[in-house]
């Protein structure tokens, strides 16, 4: 069970406890340090007594034995006695006991001859006498005879011989014991105590009922240790047992002297309210002293508390300084302390709420405005549009030419469309991302109009530290509450439209349309099939043969990845190859198709070699090369048998570290084709940075190679380009047999399109392997 601390709202009662409870710790340890040691003197004084009055009893007790015996040697010494114990009279010896027992006042008087014949009264009392005359070595002791405990003594009858004893008895009882207590100086109380058997005690005059304690301690007396205390029905008492030597080795009787325990305390009971009452008044005087103290101590604390309460609510706060101690101080140093909060309240609230870079409110700041003006068109007549900016190409910007150099962009950015939209408000929302909300009563066409406003703007190069850069932004547009009647649905509506409008070639602006909310849903469905696709193993990848023209056979396969959807069907690659590039899941699917291409092409003839389309996120993800060498590994397939195809986009982010990969993979003996070539706007500075195994001819050369010249020469071009530079040459979507007859005559080395197979299920590959060996039989 825990146990919860007090708290106190007030430190003065707080001080004001803790002193009392301090001192009242100490009055009670003093208290019990005061008891122990008056206790302690108390039972050392009783044990005292209890000795001395132990003495007194023991030489009170041998007096009465030389009293007794004395009695009984003047009648075993009278010579008629002798005479008529020698003859037998007993009525002599009767009337000789019967005047001794009247003179000594003993309780009883025999005569046991040595036959063991007794002459007196007959009873448990003359068989005592009896068993006592037997024995020689004790001439005093002590019996019990139905619960009467009696103490006999001997004297022996000689005539000249001995012929007998004379055996006195006198009982052992309440008056002999008042007698012992008269003789102490303190109040003890004596009993005498026999055995009743079992080790069972008690008082022959019935004041102690029967009990076990007695009886350890007659054997501790025994054993020398006589004092201890005692528990009894009236109470708690030093005790004191003096065993009683019987006929038997063992006592059977003893005599109990005790002194209650409250009498010995009761002498000490003025100190011990002495000290009480000293206490009790102490602790009333340290209370109202440690009130008075702790009002001092709290009462510039208590100021300081409401000011600090203050302050926590918000508002200017200062505490009175009084004096120059520790709390004066303390007062000072709040003082100053409210002042640096204030002041930094109300820059981090400017932090909170505006971007640090440009100065314009943030995305925390927007959000709430943009709250603030559609409850706005929701209760009057107004309007709001929300337009989402996205700076071009930025992340180009901040490689090329720094940072600093895209920070200084940034605000110039934003001070353009401060100054473009002086009655709206501008925000940075994070990266190179703004926005715009216009709010109230404004123009339908006031958003077109800053949009092309904000394009004619930045056609004019924006000076970024010593660089003039020239760039563009894309624009989103929603208006609300037709586009949405919350911020994030407006938000992300213009966001679609953003998006519309970087997919569109940036530079331009597009206002948000239902249909672009639909495709982001189906887009975002797409993405949820596809983790669950990569998950479950729904891709197969198809092959589509290369045609090798010179050897007239075929020379390979590109591997291409299909996805069989558990319910609606086959997808095509063009439906989801860009969101798993967008989302990232091209990797994991990438790595999927590289090892199960590498796996099929193991069981292909040598000379037959695969093609897998290598994704530019893929490709510049840094375990590829590793991916690579563990797909080669597990499938066995030699690394000259592997072709990776790539497009000039992968350079676009950098051009080193792609050719330094394209290196370290032909070093492995694999094979490098550049893909879509004809279709970039720098393809012959990468042809001159990594030669190419092969160079692909897009397919839109080869469809028009028969009407359009210039696509001919295009295309006679490219191939004369890739045998200057030792390539092969690979024709894309070759439909007819026109199209391979000017290829062939163009010198083209390879072809592909429908015209030779469409692409086939990897099972299909040996059959048609088989038949194209027939064939050339």
């Amino acid at each position: 069970m825990r146990v919860r601390a007090v708290a106190f709202r007030h430190l003065r009662t707080k001080l004001a406890v803790l002193y009392a409870a301090l001192f009242a710790v100490a009055l009670v340890v003093l208290a019990i340090v005061a008891q122990v040691m008056i206790r302690t003197y108390a039972a050392d004084a009783v044990r005292a007594e209890l000795a001395t009055s132990g003495s007194v009893y023991d030489r009170l007790w041998a007096l009465k034995a030389q009293s007794l015996t004395g009695s009984a040697d003047v009648l075993a010494h009278d010579f008629g006695f002798r005479a008529a114990v020698a003859s037998g009279d007993e009525p002599t010896i009767a009337s000789a006991l019967a005047n001794i027992r009247d003179r000594a006042g003993v309780a009883a008087a025999y005569v046991v001859t040595d036959d063991g014949d007794v002459v007196g009264a007959h009873g448990p009392l003359a068989t005592a006498a009896t068993r006592f005359a037997a024995i020689e070595e004790r001439h005093d002791v002590v019996v019990v005879v139905r619960d009467r405990v009696y103490r006999l003594v001997r004297s022996p009858i000689l005539a000249p011989m001995q012929v007998g004893w004379v055996v006195l008895a006198i009982r052992v009882d309440a008056a002999e014991m008042r007698a012992l207590e008269r003789l102490s100086s303190i109040p003890l109380i004596a009993t005498v105590m026999y055995d009743r058997g079992g080790g069972r005690w008690a008082s022959s005059d019935g004041s102690i009922a029967p009990d076990r304690s007695i009886d350890a301690l007659v054997h501790q007396s025994r054993a020398g240790r006589p004092l201890e205390t005692l528990d009894l029905p009236e109470g708690r008492a030093f005790a004191l047992v003096k065993p009683l030597v019987g006929i038997e080795a063992t006592p059977h009787a003893a005599i109990l002297i005790r002194y209650p325990y409250d009498a010995a305390l009761a002498p000490f009971l003025p100190l011990q309210l002495g000290i009480g009452g000293a206490g009790l008044l102490g602790l009333a005087l340290v209370i109202l002293g440690s009130r008075r103290l702790a009002a001092g101590i709290a009462r510039p604390i208590a100021a300081l508390d409401a000011a600090a309460r203050s302050l926590e609510e918000g508002s200017r706060a200062t505490a009175m300084v009084e004096g120059d101690d520790e709390i004066g101080r303390l007062a000072a140093s709040f003082n100053r302390m409210s002042a640096g909060i204030v002041e930094r309240e109300h820059r981090i609230t400017h932090l909170a709420f505006h971007d640090v870079l440009t100065g314009l409110p943030n995305r925390a700041f927007f959000r709430q405005a943009l709250d603030q003006a559609i409850a706005g068109v929701l209760r009057s007549d107004g309007a709001v549009a929300v337009l989402c900016l996205d700076v071009d190409r930025f992340k180009v910007i901040n490689d090329t030419l720094g940072h600093p150099v895209g920070d200084t962009l940034l605000v110039g950015v934003g001070k353009i469309l401060s100054r473009l939209a002086p009655d709206a408000l501008v925000s940075r929302l994070g990266g190179d991302e703004f926005a715009i909300i216009l709010s109230g009563r404004f123009d339908a066409d006031r958003p077109r109009a800053l949009a092309q406003a904000i394009f004619d703007a930045m056609r004019d190069p924006v000076l970024a530290g010593e660089h003039h850069v020239v760039t563009t932004v894309s624009i989103g547009i929603a208006i609300g509450v037709i586009d949405g009647d919350t911020a994030d649905q407006l938000l992300k509506n213009a966001d679609l439209a953003l998006y519309r409008a970087k997919q569109d070639g940036r530079g331009v602006f597009r206002f948000f349309e239902p249909a672009l909310d639909a495709a982001a849903r189906k887009r975002r469905q797409v993405e949820l099939d596809l983790r669950e696709a990569i998950r479950c193993g729904q891709f197969v990848l198809n092959f589509q043969p290369v045609f090798d023209l010179k050897a007239d056979r075929i020379g390979g396969f590109e591997a291409l990845m299909r996805w069989e959807h558990p319910t609606r069907g086959l997808v095509q690659p063009d439906e989801f190859i860009s969101i798993a590039e967008e989302t990232g899941l091209i990797i994991a699917m990438g790595e999927w198709a590289l090892h199960e291409a590498c796996r099929q092409a193991s069981q292909w003839p040598e000379h037959i070699r695969v093609a897998v389309n290598v994704s530019p996120l893929q490709f510049r993800n840094s375990g590829f090369q590793a991916i690579v060498l563990q797909a080669l590994a597990r499938s066995g397939l030699s690394a000259g048998r592997l072709e990776i195809e790539i497009t000039e986009s992968v350079f676009l982010e950098g051009e080193g570290p792609v050719v330094d990969l394209l290196h370290r993979l032909r070093a492995m003996g694999i094979r490098v084709a550049l893909d879509d070539f004809g279709t970039g706007y720098s393809s012959l500075s990468y042809l001159r940075s990594f030669p190419f195994d092969k160079i692909k001819i897009d397919r839109s050369f080869i469809s028009a190679i028969n009407d359009d010249p210039s696509a001919a020469a295009i295309v006679r071009a490219i191939v004369d380009l890739a045998n200057a530079l030792h390539m092969e040459t690979t024709a894309e979507g070759v439909e007819d047999t026109a199209q391979l007859d000017c290829l062939r005559g163009e010198g083209c080395g390879n072809i592909q399109g429908y015209l030779f197979s469409r692409p086939i299920d990897g099972s299909r590959i040996a059959a048609m392997l088989a038949m194209e060996s027939a064939i050339a039989a």
